[in-house]
């Protein structure tokens, strides 16, 4: 998940020719909506920690509520919110 629709299609489509089963999105929103009705079709989230409506922490939070098993992955280029842990 990334808000930039190029980053987000890039990173797509890279990790579909590697064989994997990818649904990328440029909506935190949207993405915990997908998540929500289908938490055991995912394996592992990545998300950029800089997005508009939630931030990558705070998505992050929502989601090992709702699965605690949950690998996720977050990301940034530069943050000034980025945090130690």
């Amino acid at each position: 998940m990334d808000d930039e629709a190029l980053v987000a299609d890039m990173a797509r489509e890279l990790l579909a020719n590697l064989g994997y089963n990818v649904i990328a999105q440029t909506s935190s929103a949207k993405s915990m909506d997908i998540f929500r009705e289908k938490p055991d079709l995912f394996d592992l989230v990545i998300t950029d920690q800089t997005m508009p409506e939630i931030t990558g922490t705070d998505l992050t939070d929502m989601l090992i509520r709702i699965r605690p098993d949950i690998p996720v992955i977050l990301c940034t280029g530069f943050s000034r919110q980025m945090i130690a842990d």
